[in-house]
């Protein structure tokens, strides 16, 4: 796109011959291409008729296969939509019948400085300059090429020294209590008399029931 962009004033109408806009008012209205270019076509020639053949040699071609004749008639009732023009009380487009058309209102061409391009943010909420900026580092780097940052790229903060977290001493395992073992308890010599006056019985007994065999 130029530096300078060339407009044709009408009305509270405005076209942009560069970027083929037509606004009211600051306010973009929609206009198809073809429509666009056959209304800057007519406003161009202000006050003059423009013949049908003309408008066919200029914007349709002279090999055109397409129906020229309802095609500019779509035209033309598109521009008027547009411009909210009414065909039998015109205040832009005049029919000349059997000829073309007229445009009727006076027109003003000049030629301004283009507007800065705007900032757009993008999709993800990254303005679109840090957007691209973000890319290109990206693209430098995948090439091997040096990256410069700016001057003004505030330095990253520093990180604070970790703090050790403090210890806490686990309660020592408390230890099994000691069980005695069971002492047995030890024979008294009553007990031991009583055995061996056991042992005495029986042997008296077998010699008394040997003797008492024999005899």
């Amino acid at each position: 796109m130029s530096g300078t962009h060339r407009l044709l004033k009408f009305g509270v109408f405005e076209l942009n011959l560069d970027t083929e806009e037509l606004r009211k008012f600051g306010t973009v209205i929609k206009l198809r291409p073809q429509p666009f270019r056959l209304l800057a076509l007519l406003a161009s020639c202000s006050g003059q008729i423009v013949t049908r053949e003309d408008i066919k040699e200029q914007l349709w071609g002279e090999e055109t296969y397409v129906d020229f004749e309802h095609g500019m008639n779509k035209c033309v009732k598109q521009i008027r939509t547009a411009l909210g023009d009414d065909a039998n009380k015109p205040m832009y487009i005049e029919t000349v019948p059997r000829h073309g058309y007229r445009f009727l209102a006076p027109v003003v061409a000049k030629t301004v400085l283009a507007p800065p391009p705007r900032v757009k943010e993008s999709s993800s909420g990254i303005p679109a300059d840090l957007a691209e900026l973000i890319r290109s580092r990206m693209a430098a780097r995948k090439s091997g090429a040096v990256v410069v940052e700016p001057a003004d790229t505030p330095p990253a903060p520093a990180e604070a020294p970790s703090v050790p977290e403090p210890q806490v001493a686990s309660p020592p395992a408390a230890e099994p209590p000691i069980v005695a073992a069971p002492v047995p308890a030890p024979s008294s010599a009553r007990d031991f008399r009583w055995i061996a006056f056991l042992g005495v019985l029986v042997v008296v007994l077998l010699a008394a029931a040997l003797y008492w065999h024999f005899r």
